[in-house]
């Protein structure tokens, strides 16, 4: 449902329940109003239905595209068309979380802030929030504005507290990816050991495996180590397509290897799998979780303005 969708659909519930009350109140065809109050209120539930439903199979497919298919770019736009057609302001930051995530993993990574910067969080949970400052971080690295990044890390920091307890562990590894990435060069071995525990596991998602090659060629690269940064960056670009880290991986390429011989065949079969706890360069893990508590944040939201 689009907003022209939505007001129409509103303004005739509006209009059939204000008939529906007169009417009652001269003929009485309906005894007892509280029959007159559940059927409005069915009505207002279908719209909401209509609104809210079409959410969690977003958030589905976006993750579907950007970690297993790599179709980023058909992510910006799916993105994009679902933020102009919002049919509310709230439906409107949420699909803007996602057009800001889709533009970063398309390497469009100036796009990304400007949007991300622009969502109004009042309308969001605190948990949102999280994601949207981790993905200005994540954008800021790659533009080397180390300056925005650590302004939006503290942020990230601040806010920490108002994120209920079954987000501590998502926030948690936020903060540890991101504050690796900013010491890197005072502590290259955590670095390491941070990227390994967070991006090593088996879960289908093509996109992991992109992930943490890319964040070990920099270790490799800040080792001085060319052939192993080379190794890293060759399983990137043979296997990313238009993933932001396969563009990332181009420039940074040297050459030492055959890029072909990196191609990567998954010998088991793995099946994608949503992680628990979600995985924090995977949002759309944690957008199909925390989907499923859209009606309380929305209600939440509320509350705060």
């Amino acid at each position: 449902m689009n907003r022209k969708q939505y007001l129409i659909s509103v303004t005739i519930l509006v209009v059939a329940a204000i008939a529906l009350i007169i009417t009652n109140y001269f003929f009485n065809y309906l005894e007892n109003w509280l029959y007159v109050v559940i059927i409005i209120s069915l009505g207002y539930l279908f719209i909401k239905y209509k609104v809210s439903g079409p959410l969690q199979m977003f958030a589905t497919k976006f993750s579907m595209m950007v970690d297993y298919d790599l179709d980023v770019e058909g992510a910006v736009a799916m993105c994009e068309k679902a933020y102009e057609n919002a049919p509310t302001m709230n439906i409107k930051a949420l699909y803007q979380v996602y057009y800001g995530m889709s533009l970063y993993y398309a390497g469009r990574y100036a796009e990304a802030i400007k949007i991300l910067n622009l969502i109004d969080l009042r309308r969001l949970n605190a948990v949102y929030h999280v994601l949207i400052f981790a993905f200005v971080c994540y954008a800021s690295a790659e533009n080397d504005d180390m300056e925005t990044f650590r302004f939006t890390l503290d942020r990230i920091k601040n806010i920490q507290g108002k994120v209920g307890p079954k987000y501590q562990g998502f926030v948690a590894s936020y903060l540890e990816i991101l504050d690796a990435i900013l010491n890197i060069d005072d502590s290259l071995d955590r670095y390491k050991e941070v990227m390994e525990r967070h991006f090593t596991r088996e879960d289908g998602y093509i996109s992991t495996k992109l992930v943490y090659n890319y964040r070990m060629a920099y270790y490799y690269k800040k080792l001085g180590d060319t052939l192993e940064m080379d190794k890293c960056l060759a399983f990137v670009i043979a296997n990313g397509k238009g993933h932001h880290t396969a563009l990332r991986a181009k420039e940074m390429f040297k050459g030492s290897v055959n890029v072909e011989d990196y191609v990567y065949v998954d010998p088991a079969g793995i099946t994608p799998v949503e992680s628990q706890e979600g995985t924090p360069e995977q949002p759309g893990l944690i957008e199909t979780q925390s989907g499923k508590q859209e009606e309380k944040t929305e209600s939440e939201d509320k509350k705060e303005e």
